[in-house]
């Protein structure tokens, strides 16, 4: 399995962030404000854990909303 990070940039809004969770991972918002604050504050947060091929499909996606990302295998 490979994890999918959002890292802390200074670019995106916190609104941005949740905005992407929520719509390319299903995740509720207080979830995703959850997230958002972890990635602020501790510069990064793991946000999925699956097979290679759904983080990678997540990774690119997500990245073209501008959003600062990661995987680790």
């Amino acid at each position: 399995n490979m994890k999918l990070f959002i890292l802390d940039d200074d670019v995106n809004t916190f609104e941005h962030v949740i905005d992407v969770i929520q719509r390319y991972l299903n995740y509720p918002y207080t979830q995703a404000l959850s997230i958002a604050n972890i990635v602020h504050n501790a510069g990064q947060c793991v946000v999925k854990e699956s097979d290679e091929e759904l983080i990678l499909y997540l990774l690119e996606n997500m990245r073209g909303e501008g959003l600062n990302l990661k995987t680790e295998s």
